[in-house]
Protein backbone atom coordinates (compact mmCIF):
# COMPACT_ATOMS: atom_id res chain seq x y z
CA UNK A 1 0.00 0.00 0.00
CA UNK A 2 1.55 3.29 -0.69
CA UNK A 3 0.45 6.54 1.52
CA UNK A 4 0.61 10.35 0.15
CA UNK A 5 -1.31 11.96 1.94
CA UNK A 6 -2.87 11.09 5.53
CA UNK A 7 -7.40 11.67 5.62
CA UNK A 8 -8.65 13.29 8.85
CA UNK A 9 -9.04 9.61 10.14
CA UNK A 10 -5.26 8.52 9.60
CA UNK A 11 -4.39 12.16 11.15
CA UNK A 12 -6.73 11.39 14.39
CA UNK A 13 -5.43 7.75 14.29
CA UNK A 14 -1.33 8.95 14.46
CA UNK A 15 -2.49 11.52 17.50
CA UNK A 16 -4.22 8.16 19.24
CA UNK A 17 -0.68 6.09 18.43
CA UNK A 18 1.13 8.35 20.15
CA UNK A 19 -0.63 8.59 23.13
CA UNK A 20 -1.21 5.10 23.47
CA UNK A 21 2.41 4.20 24.05
CA UNK A 22 2.96 7.36 25.99
CA UNK A 23 0.40 6.24 28.50
CA UNK A 24 1.62 3.18 28.42
CA UNK A 25 4.68 3.67 30.78
CA UNK A 26 2.92 6.77 32.45
CA UNK A 27 -0.32 4.08 33.46
CA UNK A 28 2.46 2.10 35.45
CA UNK A 29 0.82 -1.34 35.22
CA UNK A 30 3.77 -3.41 36.48
CA UNK A 31 2.32 -6.92 35.74
CA UNK A 32 4.74 -8.35 33.48
CA UNK A 33 2.92 -10.75 30.51
CA UNK A 34 5.66 -13.26 31.46
CA UNK A 35 4.44 -15.60 28.39
CA UNK A 36 4.54 -12.86 26.17
CA UNK A 37 7.94 -11.82 27.24
CA UNK A 38 9.34 -15.06 27.10
CA UNK A 39 8.10 -15.45 23.35
CA UNK A 40 9.83 -12.47 22.46
CA UNK A 41 12.49 -12.53 23.85
CA UNK A 42 12.96 -16.22 22.62
CA UNK A 43 12.53 -14.25 19.43
CA UNK A 44 15.14 -11.74 19.51
CA UNK A 45 17.62 -14.35 20.82
CA UNK A 46 16.89 -16.57 17.57
CA UNK A 47 17.99 -13.29 15.41
CA UNK A 48 20.74 -13.31 17.03
CA UNK A 49 21.52 -16.65 16.47
CA UNK A 50 21.56 -17.72 19.89
CA UNK A 51 19.57 -20.61 22.36
CA UNK A 52 17.19 -19.82 24.08
CA UNK A 53 17.71 -18.42 27.37
CA UNK A 54 16.93 -19.05 30.98
CA UNK A 55 14.45 -15.64 32.02
CA UNK A 56 15.25 -14.08 35.20
CA UNK A 57 11.95 -11.53 36.14
CA UNK A 58 13.35 -8.97 38.89
CA UNK A 59 11.49 -5.68 39.75
CA UNK A 60 13.74 -2.90 39.07
CA UNK A 61 16.78 -1.68 36.93
CA UNK A 62 19.04 -2.14 40.14
CA UNK A 63 17.77 -5.76 40.56
CA UNK A 64 18.68 -6.35 37.26
CA UNK A 65 22.14 -5.41 38.22
CA UNK A 66 22.19 -7.14 40.90
CA UNK A 67 21.17 -10.03 39.29
CA UNK A 68 23.67 -9.97 36.62
CA UNK A 69 26.29 -9.89 39.32
CA UNK A 70 25.09 -12.65 41.19
CA UNK A 71 25.17 -15.12 38.45
CA UNK A 72 28.87 -14.09 37.52
CA UNK A 73 29.90 -14.21 41.20
CA UNK A 74 30.14 -17.93 40.38
CA UNK A 75 26.70 -18.61 41.65
CA UNK A 76 25.20 -22.21 39.86
CA UNK A 77 21.43 -21.86 39.66
CA UNK A 78 20.95 -24.89 37.01
CA UNK A 79 18.06 -24.14 36.66
CA UNK A 80 15.71 -23.53 33.44
CA UNK A 81 13.13 -20.43 32.87
CA UNK A 82 10.07 -22.74 33.48
CA UNK A 83 11.94 -24.59 36.77
CA UNK A 84 12.64 -21.13 38.03
CA UNK A 85 8.97 -19.73 38.07
CA UNK A 86 7.84 -23.15 39.66
CA UNK A 87 10.00 -23.98 42.41
CA UNK A 88 8.50 -22.53 45.44
CA UNK A 89 9.29 -18.96 46.97
CA UNK A 90 10.81 -20.17 49.57
CA UNK A 91 13.56 -22.13 47.70
CA UNK A 92 14.08 -19.10 45.07
CA UNK A 93 14.26 -16.41 48.52
CA UNK A 94 17.36 -18.91 50.17
CA UNK A 95 19.17 -18.52 47.40
CA UNK A 96 18.84 -15.05 46.72
CA UNK A 97 19.77 -14.17 50.89
CA UNK A 98 22.97 -17.23 50.43
CA UNK A 99 24.46 -15.11 47.76
CA UNK A 100 23.09 -11.61 48.63
CA UNK A 101 25.45 -10.30 50.92
CA UNK A 102 28.71 -11.41 48.59
CA UNK A 103 27.07 -9.02 46.11
CA UNK A 104 26.20 -5.71 48.76
CA UNK A 105 29.76 -6.30 50.30
CA UNK A 106 31.80 -6.26 46.86
CA UNK A 107 31.33 -3.64 44.38
CA UNK A 108 28.47 -3.21 42.00
CA UNK A 109 30.15 -4.08 38.47
CA UNK A 110 28.01 -2.56 35.67
CA UNK A 111 26.20 -4.49 33.23
CA UNK A 112 25.21 -2.84 29.91
CA UNK A 113 21.06 -3.24 29.25
CA UNK A 114 19.92 -4.06 26.19
CA UNK A 115 20.33 -2.15 23.11
CA UNK A 116 16.79 -3.67 21.57
CA UNK A 117 14.10 -4.45 23.80
CA UNK A 118 13.10 -1.83 26.22
CA UNK A 119 11.06 1.29 27.15
CA UNK A 120 14.26 3.27 24.81
CA UNK A 121 12.40 1.48 21.75
CA UNK A 122 8.80 3.25 22.19
CA UNK A 123 9.73 6.21 19.97
CA UNK A 124 10.50 4.25 16.79
CA UNK A 125 8.12 1.60 17.80
CA UNK A 126 5.24 3.97 18.07
CA UNK A 127 6.55 5.19 14.88
CA UNK A 128 5.75 1.70 12.96
CA UNK A 129 3.23 1.17 14.85
CA UNK A 130 1.52 4.04 13.13
CA UNK A 131 1.84 2.49 9.31
CA UNK A 132 1.13 -1.23 10.80
CA UNK A 133 -2.20 0.31 12.50
CA UNK A 134 -2.79 2.34 9.18
CA UNK A 135 -2.34 -0.85 7.03
CA UNK A 136 1.00 0.63 5.37
CA UNK A 137 2.69 -2.22 6.76
CA UNK A 138 2.63 -5.77 7.77
CA UNK A 139 6.26 -6.97 9.26
CA UNK A 140 5.74 -10.15 11.05
CA UNK A 141 9.16 -9.74 12.72
CA UNK A 142 8.10 -5.95 13.68
CA UNK A 143 4.41 -7.31 15.41
CA UNK A 144 6.56 -10.26 17.12
CA UNK A 145 8.65 -7.37 18.33
CA UNK A 146 6.26 -4.85 19.41
CA UNK A 147 4.11 -7.43 21.66
CA UNK A 148 7.60 -7.71 23.95
CA UNK A 149 7.35 -4.02 24.32
CA UNK A 150 4.04 -4.95 25.39
CA UNK A 151 4.34 -7.73 27.80
CA UNK A 152 5.08 -5.00 30.09
CA UNK A 153 8.92 -4.92 30.31
CA UNK A 154 11.16 -1.91 31.12
CA UNK A 155 14.43 -3.05 30.72
CA UNK A 156 16.45 -6.22 30.08
CA UNK A 157 19.77 -7.18 30.44
CA UNK A 158 20.85 -9.70 27.66
CA UNK A 159 23.61 -12.14 28.68
CA UNK A 160 24.09 -15.70 26.77
CA UNK A 161 22.22 -17.97 27.95
CA UNK A 162 20.02 -15.94 30.56
CA UNK A 163 18.14 -12.81 29.72
CA UNK A 164 16.85 -10.71 33.02
CA UNK A 165 13.79 -8.78 32.96
CA UNK A 166 12.56 -5.53 34.82
CA UNK A 167 9.18 -4.43 35.17
CA UNK A 168 7.65 -0.82 34.61
CA UNK A 169 7.79 1.62 37.81
CA UNK A 170 5.19 1.48 40.21
CA UNK A 171 5.51 5.50 40.52
CA UNK A 172 6.35 7.87 37.79
CA UNK A 173 5.64 11.68 38.64
CA UNK A 174 6.35 14.60 36.28
CA UNK A 175 5.90 18.11 36.20
CA UNK A 176 3.84 20.81 34.46
CA UNK A 177 5.97 20.24 31.20
CA UNK A 178 5.86 16.42 31.44
CA UNK A 179 9.41 16.09 32.73
CA UNK A 180 10.26 14.02 35.86
CA UNK A 181 9.60 15.88 38.81
CA UNK A 182 8.97 15.47 42.74
CA UNK A 183 9.79 18.17 45.18
CA UNK A 184 9.07 15.91 48.26
CA UNK A 185 10.12 12.34 46.87
CA UNK A 186 11.35 10.15 44.31
CA UNK A 187 10.49 10.92 40.81
CA UNK A 188 10.48 7.37 39.32
CA UNK A 189 9.64 4.35 41.41
CA UNK A 190 9.78 0.67 41.58
CA UNK A 191 8.58 -2.22 43.78
CA UNK A 192 11.12 -3.49 45.29
CA UNK A 193 12.12 0.21 46.37
CA UNK A 194 14.45 1.31 43.93
CA UNK A 195 13.71 4.53 43.17
CA UNK A 196 15.65 7.98 41.18
CA UNK A 197 15.19 11.12 42.32
CA UNK A 198 14.59 14.27 39.45
CA UNK A 199 14.39 17.87 40.18
CA UNK A 200 12.38 19.33 36.60
CA UNK A 201 13.93 16.74 34.42
CA UNK A 202 17.50 16.58 35.60
CA UNK A 203 18.55 13.20 37.94
CA UNK A 204 19.39 14.74 41.28
CA UNK A 205 21.39 13.17 44.75
CA UNK A 206 18.50 11.88 47.02
CA UNK A 207 19.54 14.19 49.55
CA UNK A 208 18.83 17.19 47.75
CA UNK A 209 15.31 16.41 47.97
CA UNK A 210 14.40 14.63 51.02
CA UNK A 211 16.93 16.49 52.85
CA UNK A 212 18.28 19.47 51.69
CA UNK A 213 18.55 21.37 55.02
CA UNK A 214 21.56 19.04 55.62
CA UNK A 215 23.44 20.03 52.47
CA UNK A 216 27.05 20.87 52.94
CA UNK A 217 29.40 23.47 51.29
CA UNK A 218 31.81 20.62 50.61
CA UNK A 219 29.23 18.91 48.42
CA UNK A 220 28.53 21.47 46.99
CA UNK A 221 31.57 22.57 45.29
CA UNK A 222 32.46 18.93 44.85
CA UNK A 223 29.13 19.35 42.53
CA UNK A 224 30.96 20.06 38.87
CA UNK A 225 27.67 19.56 37.05
CA UNK A 226 26.24 23.26 36.24
CA UNK A 227 22.98 22.27 35.50
CA UNK A 228 22.79 20.37 38.93
CA UNK A 229 24.02 23.30 40.65
CA UNK A 230 21.54 25.53 39.17
CA UNK A 231 18.40 22.61 40.25
CA UNK A 232 20.48 22.80 44.03
CA UNK A 233 19.59 26.81 44.09
CA UNK A 234 16.15 26.53 42.93
CA UNK A 235 15.51 23.18 45.79
CA UNK A 236 17.35 25.63 48.63
CA UNK A 237 17.02 29.66 47.14
CA UNK A 238 19.42 31.38 46.18
CA UNK A 239 20.06 33.46 49.80
CA UNK A 240 20.67 29.63 51.30
CA UNK A 241 22.81 28.49 48.69
CA UNK A 242 25.24 31.24 48.48
CA UNK A 243 25.16 31.38 52.33
CA UNK A 244 26.11 27.67 52.17
CA UNK A 245 29.15 28.35 50.05
CA UNK A 246 30.26 31.52 52.16
CA UNK A 247 29.82 30.05 55.66
CA UNK A 248 26.97 32.45 56.02
CA UNK A 249 28.69 35.77 54.68
CA UNK A 250 27.53 35.77 51.93
CA UNK A 251 29.43 37.51 48.80
CA UNK A 252 30.39 40.71 47.52
CA UNK A 253 28.99 41.99 43.47
CA UNK A 254 32.10 42.41 41.82
CA UNK A 255 30.61 43.65 38.61
CA UNK A 256 27.35 43.18 36.45
CA UNK A 257 26.42 43.70 32.87
CA UNK A 258 23.92 42.21 30.36
CA UNK A 259 25.05 39.77 27.56
CA UNK A 260 24.82 40.39 23.69
CA UNK A 261 21.08 38.76 24.08
CA UNK A 262 20.32 41.33 27.00
CA UNK A 263 20.33 39.09 30.04
CA UNK A 264 21.99 39.94 33.19
CA UNK A 265 25.29 38.33 34.38
CA UNK A 266 26.50 38.80 38.02
CA UNK A 267 29.81 37.94 39.04
CA UNK A 268 30.60 37.66 42.97
CA UNK A 269 33.02 36.41 44.97
CA UNK A 270 33.30 35.55 48.73
CA UNK A 271 34.16 38.28 51.01
CA UNK A 272 36.85 35.68 52.71
CA UNK A 273 39.37 33.31 51.32
CA UNK A 274 38.17 29.35 51.22
CA UNK A 275 40.24 27.18 53.29
CA UNK A 276 40.74 24.21 50.82
CA UNK A 277 42.67 26.67 48.43
CA UNK A 278 43.16 29.74 50.48
CA UNK A 279 41.81 32.38 47.83
CA UNK A 280 38.36 33.83 47.36
CA UNK A 281 36.25 31.79 45.35
CA UNK A 282 34.54 33.63 42.37
CA UNK A 283 31.01 32.45 41.00
CA UNK A 284 29.57 33.99 37.54
CA UNK A 285 25.65 34.29 37.35
CA UNK A 286 24.33 34.00 33.97
CA UNK A 287 20.90 33.01 32.18
CA UNK A 288 20.56 30.69 29.31
CA UNK A 289 18.73 32.64 26.94
CA UNK A 290 17.00 29.29 25.37
CA UNK A 291 15.53 28.02 28.79
CA UNK A 292 15.75 31.58 30.77
CA UNK A 293 17.16 29.09 33.27
CA UNK A 294 19.74 30.87 35.79
CA UNK A 295 23.17 29.25 36.12
CA UNK A 296 26.10 30.09 38.90
CA UNK A 297 29.12 28.20 37.29
CA UNK A 298 32.74 28.58 38.23
CA UNK A 299 34.68 30.79 36.04
CA UNK A 300 38.01 29.32 35.04
CA UNK A 301 39.41 32.77 35.18
CA UNK A 302 39.10 33.36 39.16
CA UNK A 303 41.14 36.57 38.94
CA UNK A 304 38.34 38.49 36.24
CA UNK A 305 38.22 41.85 36.94
CA UNK A 306 34.05 41.64 35.08
CA UNK A 307 31.55 39.35 33.95
CA UNK A 308 33.39 39.49 30.52
CA UNK A 309 36.34 38.04 31.71
CA UNK A 310 34.86 35.61 33.42
CA UNK A 311 32.55 34.38 31.17
CA UNK A 312 35.32 33.94 28.38
CA UNK A 313 37.24 31.80 30.14
CA UNK A 314 34.43 29.64 30.13
CA UNK A 315 35.19 28.98 26.87
CA UNK A 316 39.26 28.98 26.38
CA UNK A 317 39.27 32.68 25.96
CA UNK A 318 38.74 32.12 22.19
CA UNK A 319 37.54 34.75 20.07
CA UNK A 320 34.64 33.17 18.75
CA UNK A 321 31.57 34.35 16.08
CA UNK A 322 28.97 31.98 17.76
CA UNK A 323 28.46 29.78 20.54
CA UNK A 324 26.67 26.85 21.28
CA UNK A 325 26.70 25.45 24.74
CA UNK A 326 30.51 24.49 24.61
CA UNK A 327 30.66 24.40 21.27
CA UNK A 328 31.92 27.43 19.33
CA UNK A 329 32.24 28.88 16.12
CA UNK A 330 35.17 31.02 14.92
CA UNK A 331 35.72 33.73 12.03
CA UNK A 332 39.46 32.99 11.18
CA UNK A 333 38.96 36.67 9.46
CA UNK A 334 38.15 38.46 12.21
CA UNK A 335 38.66 38.55 16.38
CA UNK A 336 35.90 39.09 18.09
CA UNK A 337 35.89 40.14 22.12
CA UNK A 338 32.84 38.29 22.70
CA UNK A 339 30.61 35.96 21.09
CA UNK A 340 28.17 37.59 18.57
CA UNK A 341 25.19 35.31 19.60
CA UNK A 342 25.42 32.53 22.43
CA UNK A 343 22.46 29.76 22.72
Amino acid sequence: MKLEKLTPQQEEKMFEVRDFWKNYIFSCQNNIDKVKAKEGINFIYKLAKLKDPSVLFVASPLGCQYAANLLKANVRVNVGANVWDNVGANVRANVWDNVWDNVWDNELKYESFAAYGSISDYGWVSFYDFFTQVGVLNHDGFNKFKDLLLSGIYDMIQLEGVCIVCELPKVIKRNAQGRLHSASGSAIKWSDGYEIFYWNGVSVPEKWIMKPNEITRDEILKEDNAEKRRCLREIIGAKEYYDIITDGEGMNLIDEDLDNQGFPMKLYQTKSNDSLINKKVMVLEVTCPSTNRVYNIYPPNQSSKNVWEAKASTFNNESLQFRHGDVGLKNIETNFVTPIMET
